[in-house]
């Protein structure tokens, strides 16, 4: 298989990842958590390249903007819906600087630390946004605000761990039985 068609395969294992479970942006019961974390650290990692960053980053508006328009509340989409961009942009270095580091137990837990990391710049810059442009929030001061998401952090961990070491696992096996996951 060309270097092409790894890169494209694994676009398109990302996005459809991507597609089946951002209806949404907290966990229901009825369906899978949002693998939109996992997707932007694995898309950092096996795709690397910025331009694949802004074509998912272009991917999850439009999905956003789909469920919207078929009756998803777009309370959460506010003025700082935009820094959603460099939020993402922070799995997807964390990504991108895991490369050549999973093939050892150290550099694994250095990735996961990446990993970690990223999720929570991730959930700091898209709250401290969300915060800042929400009208709904204008009477809540800053300190409660924090307080009251803050609860959420531990799953947002739990479903980028989950997803990422899914993709992991998914990529190992592929390159055992001669399919590399990687791409340039």
């Amino acid at each position: 298989m060309t270097r092409t068609a790894q890169t494209t395969l694994t676009a398109i294992a990302l996005l459809a990842a991507m597609a089946a479970t951002r209806s949404h942006h907290f966990t229901s019961l009825l369906g899978p958590g949002d693998a939109t974390l996992a997707v932007f650290f694995l898309g950092g990692l096996f795709l690397r390249r910025a331009g694949w960053l802004g074509f998912f980053l272009a991917m999850a508006g439009m999905i956003d903007f789909l469920a919207v328009q078929t009756g998803t509340s777009a309370w959460c989409i506010t003025p700082g819906y935009a820094l959603l961009a460099p939020a993402y942009g922070a799995l997807w270095l964390a990504g991108r600087l895991s490369t050549g580091m999973l093939q050892s137990q150290r550099g694994l837990l250095s990735g996961a630390g990446l990993l970690a990391g990223g999720v929570v710049v991730f959930f700091v810059i898209s709250n401290v946004a969300f915060y800042a442009f929400a009208d709904a929030l204008a009477d809540m001061n800053a300190i409660d605000f924090a307080l009251g998401v803050a609860v959420y952090l531990p799953g947002y961990l739990a479903q980028a761990f989950l997803y990422s070491g899914a993709g992991l696992a998914v990529a190992h096996v592929l390159t055992r039985t001669g399919r590399p996951a990687t791409a340039a």
